[in-house]
């Protein structure tokens, strides 16, 4: 009868494994496997949705904006007399025209300029952290999601509007455009990594925790086979 019952809790054990118990900073995190589920499968999902929504024609506004934010600090800055050219055919993305440009002087303002890859990954990532468990860490747990991301979209904004500006503004000086492209792509993406980690680690630590943890998992995983 003994032995049954043991059978049966470790069945249990099994079947049902305990939450993951962490502790950092002198907080204690709990989560449930489920929850990373949702991490690794609706995170990618919601990435790939706000990609496409945003490429979508009914967002040709934030194009016009971003457009014409660019070409204010072009004139502001620098001085360049730069304007933006609208279609009315809202399939042609906003355009940039600089004149006295060295090379042609026009430039489009394309999915990737509002840099819509970067802000759907983030988004995707940042809805789908886990919440903890404990009490103590759930309370304040959506504010600081809401907190997290209106810093991380606002900051990496504007990086990406003044990534565009010096860019633009090099090309015109006549340094070729591929090469300022990748210098400045690469350095604001540092910046821009550097940032949101420092974010993400004072605000929403959870996310790291995760990580450590579905990796811990994995490890766990493969000893056990």
């Amino acid at each position: 009868m003994l032995y049954d019952e043991k059978m049966k809790e470790n069945q249990n054990k099994k079947l049902y494994p305990p939450r993951p118990i962490l502790q950092l900073n002198e907080k204690i995190y709990k989560f449930s496997n489920l929850q990373f589920v949702y991490l690794i499968i609706g995170s990618p999902l919601l990435t790939i949705f706000i990609y496409y929504f945003l490429k979508l024609r009914f967002n040709y506004w934030i194009y016009e904006l971003t457009s014409m934010q660019i070409s204010f600090f072009l004139n502001s800055f620098f001085n360049l007399n730069s304007e933006v050219i609208i279609y009315t055919d809202h399939n042609i993305f906003p355009t940039i025209f600089i004149p006295n440009h060295p090379f042609e002087g026009s430039y489009a303002i394309s999915t990737n300029c509002i840099a819509a890859h970067i802000f759907s990954i983030m988004i995707g990532i940042i809805l789908f952290i886990p919440s903890s468990k404990e009490s103590l860490n759930k309370r304040n747990f959506i504010w600081r999601k809401i907190k997290t991301l209106i810093v991380t979209v606002v900051g990496i904004y504007i990086l990406n509007i003044f990534r565009i500006v010096f860019l633009l503004f090099f090309n015109f000086k006549g340094i070729p455009f591929e090469f300022i492209h990748e210098s400045l792509f690469f350095l604001s993406a540092v910046i821009g990594a550097l940032f949101v980690v420092i974010v993400l680690k004072n605000w929403l630590p959870e996310l790291f925790i995760s990580i450590y943890y579905i990796f811990f998992l994995i490890s766990q995983k493969k000893k056990n086979q």
